[in-house]
This record gives C-alpha cells, structure tokens and sequence, in this order.
C-alpha cells in the first residue's frame, strides 16, 4: 500500500492529523524535483502517539534530533519517513491554512506556499552543506514557480521571521531578471 494512503488511514484511525511537507509539498506547489523519502508535520503533543503507530507500521527511529524524528522502514522498498514536530499552536495555525491535494491517489494536506516558504526558510538558517543548497533552490524555484514578487514587504517578512535577512538577499540576487 503507497505511503501517504498508509498513513491516512492509520493516522484518521488514532485521529491524529498531519501535514506533508518537503519534497511532496514543494511538488505540489509547482516545483517539481526528486525526493528519496517523505516528510510529515506533526504537532509535537502526539509524538508518542505517532511513534507507537508508526511503529506498528513496520517503521524505527533512527536518530532523534529533538524537533524531528528521522524513521527507516523495516520494508526496504518503503519510503523513509521524517516527522518534523511543531507546537499544537503552530500546528493549528499551518492546518487551518492547508491546501487538500491528492498524492499516490489519496487526499492529503500540504502547508500553505507561504507556510512551506516558512519552513524552507527556517531550515536554510539552521541548515548546511548539501541541504541548505536544495532548500535554496526550493525557495527560489517556488517563488519563480508561483509568480511570486520577492521584493514584497510580506515575502520579505518571511525571512526576518522564520530566518536571516542575508538568505533573502540571496533570494533576491538569484530571481533577479
């Protein structure tokens, strides 16, 4: 059974709520890139219960790094699966903004563009190497994607937020014409 259906299932079961984020997000807000596993959010007050389901989907945590969780599957032919944890207020405020989309043939939600803009942006300033160059691609190749204006004093804010006023220069010098 494909992941995201999997997950559904399962997860409206337990009646816990998701978000699919990375790679599967950004394609579905117009960027279409390659991915090697799958990314959820999830509010951080039903981690136990996530990681006992999961679990019993045939998955292991293999590193923990407080804020995520990265999993492995006991099926090697199986996506692997981070969870990224957030606050129930955070959480609320990105589902309520969700946009419903179909992935392996099953609805899900994925972030709001400005949502998945945020997280992009909050993982290039913690981020490094190889990942922070494809989370910069991702936030350039979305903005041009989606027509976005990255001199707009919203997008902008985005980055004072979420991330570092010299990423959104960098932004800015790569989308310019």
């Amino acid at each position: 059974m494909p992941l995201f259906d999997h997950l559904s299932r399962e997860a409206a079961k337990h009646h816990l709520d998701f978000l699919v984020i990375g790679a599967h997000a950004v394609i579905c807000h117009g960027y279409v890139r390659a991915t090697d596993d799958a990314d959820i959010l999830v509010s951080k007050e039903n981690q136990p219960q996530w990681e006992q389901m999961l679990r019993g989907l045939g998955y292991k945590v293999v590193h923990d790094g407080g804020a995520s969780l990265q999993l492995e599957s006991a099926d090697k032919a199986a996506w692997d699966l981070d969870l990224m944890l957030v606050p129930a207020e955070t959480f609320g405020k990105m589902i309520a903004e969700a946009k419903v989309v179909r992935l392996e043939g099953v609805s899900v939600r994925i972030p709001s563009l400005d949502h998945v803009f945020a997280l992009k942006v909050h993982a290039l300033k913690h981020g490094r190497g190889l990942r922070r160059l494809k989370d910069m691609d991702d936030v350039i190749r979305l903005a041009l994607a989606n027509g976005v204006d990255v001199r707009s004093e919203s997008f902008r804010r985005l980055f004072v937020k979420h991330g570092d006023p010299k990423i959104y220069e960098q932004v800015l010098k790569a989308c310019a014409p």
